[in-house]
């Protein structure tokens, strides 16, 4: 068992290594927050309100493990599906579903743990350069005044619920996506296609349903002039009349993004089905290749597009709140500076989303390989695999672009709404909804392209020297 379980290990470094590095990326992201909150908490327990800095560092954070969440459901299934041919000959000796999952969960527990302390450990000789910016951008000059300079700090506390967080989170993850892609019977051989368990149906609707609700409960709330604007107006104070709006905004980016991850998988393949319609999928093989590519693996799809949308939903929500809200008014002098605001809400969310998408795209290199070559034998050249792949890449970018603009209309009615009802003024372009999402279209299709022609380059070399040693 143990000469199995070495085999296996060795089969499957590299997608433990690409997780290790994810774990690394979020360790020191999330340490660089919780370690200035604690450390302020610390040393200034009786600082002000408006002099503490803790929520410049509370908002990321927040989002930043809304995004592990996201982005680590579709890592765990594709490090399961990577090796399950180790985990089928597992259970042909008689492992139970149980055992794999627990050893599943385990082994990403300990990656989880050992890749977040890294992470943080590494974190710590930039936090105080880092923290002091991060304050400064806010207009918080005030802090510095009262407290002299940051102080330097490794806090314990911050280090081990960094590293519990992870370890946690990975291991139940890692435990449940593993359980679910296992048959339910031990002389069952392991498949990814057996139907959710009713218990996971209901989980998984629940989540839906509670999001879907809850976003229109905070619509509906954002639509109405709540008690603290309307103190705020008859002040004439507008700018903190729209401030009060900022942690609505906040929750709806949140709650759309979960509603979005939870029914991507079942939507995504039907929006592609439709929009490329319009694509020559009839007279060309590769249009045609592309799409059924893009449509079958669906965990690949919805672990690529999900984070994606979600990136660019908080980078339009806090463009909206940092721009439209907050700096408008008498007090526009101490309002958050736009890409002060974007660089430290949703740096850290997006640095997560960019490791995922580096992760996901090596952890399918080998699987992604073996289909070119099946291509290539099946009579396509080169050049076909080329276009094929841009296509491939047309698509999936495409599709990111559809998602994207859709969730930002609401949202957009929703700040102009509250643009006028706060400012007396209408300053928000239409096309705001198109901003991000078309400046990071070319940008991910670039991307994904140029891998996948890479890849045909590999096994075009690869497939030259076959034939020629033959």
């Amino acid at each position: 068992m143990l000469r199995i379980t070495w085999l296996q290990f060795k089969h499957s470094l590299k997608n433990w290594l690409l997780t290790l590095l994810l774990f690394v990326v979020t360790g020191f992201l999330t340490g660089t927050c919780l370690n200035a909150i604690f450390t302020i908490r610390d040393h200034f327990p009786n600082l002000p309100k408006e002099l503490n800095p803790s929520a410049v560092f509370e908002y990321p954070l927040i989002f930043g493990l809304v995004t592990i969440l996201i982005v680590f459901s579709g890592v765990v299934k594709l490090i399961i599906n990577g090796a399950r041919r180790e985990y089928t000959l597992w259970t042909i000796l008689g492992a139970n579903p149980q055992q794999l999952s627990g050893l599943i969960g385990g082994q990403l527990a300990l990656i989880g743990a050992l890749g977040s302390l890294i992470g943080f450990v590494l974190a710590v000789p930039g936090m105080v350069p880092l923290n002091t910016w991060l304050i400064i951008s806010f207009g918080l000059k005030s802090f510095f005044q009262k407290v002299g300079v940051f102080p330097f700090e490794f806090s314990v506390t911050a280090c081990l619920l960094t590293v519990g967080f992870m370890a946690v989170t990975s291991g139940v993850a890692g435990y449940l996506h593993a359980h679910k892609l296992f048959a339910h019977g031990q002389n069952e051989i392991l498949t990814t296609a057996k139907p959710r368990s009713l218990r996971q149906l209901i989980s998984h609707w629940l989540v839906v349903i509670v999001s879907s609700v809850g976003l229109v409960f905070v619509y509906g709330d954002s639509l109405i002039i709540t008690p603290q604007a309307r103190h705020y107006l008859r002040a004439g104070n507008f700018h903190e009349a729209g401030k009060a709006y900022i942690p609505n905004l906040l929750l709806i980016v949140l709650l759309s993004i979960i509603l979005f991850t939870a029914i991507a998988r079942l939507i995504l393949p039907w929006l592609i089905k439709l929009w490329t319609i319009m694509l020559p999928k009839r007279t060309s093989s590769a249009v045609n290749t592309a799409f059924w590519s893009t449509t079958f693996d669906k965990d690949y799809l919805a672990s690529l597009i999900s984070p994606l949308v979600a990136g660019s939903f908080m980078l339009t929500g806090i463009t909206y709140i940092a721009s439209d809200i907050t700096n408008f008014g008498t007090n526009q002098e101490a309002a958050a500076n736009t890409a002060a605001s974007i660089i430290s809400f949703v740096g850290t969310p997006l640095l997560i989303i960019l490791a995922n998408v580096l992760t996901i795209t090596i952890m399918t290199n080998a699987r992604k390989r073996a289909d070119l070559t099946q291509l290539s034998v099946l009579g396509f050249t080169p050049q076909n695999l080329i276009n094929e792949k841009w296509q491939e890449a047309f698509i999936y970018a495409t599709t990111f672009l559809i998602c994207a603009v859709i969730s930002n209309i609401p949202l957009y009615l929703v700040v102009t709404h509250l643009v006028i009802a706060t400012h007396n003024a209408v300053t928000l372009p239409w096309t705001a909804i198109f901003i991000w999402p078309v400046w990071l279209w070319p940008v991910i299709m670039i991307f994904i392209a140029v891998v996948g022609v890479i890849q045909v380059r590999y096994v075009a070399v690869k497939t030259y020297n076959y034939e020629t040693n033959c």
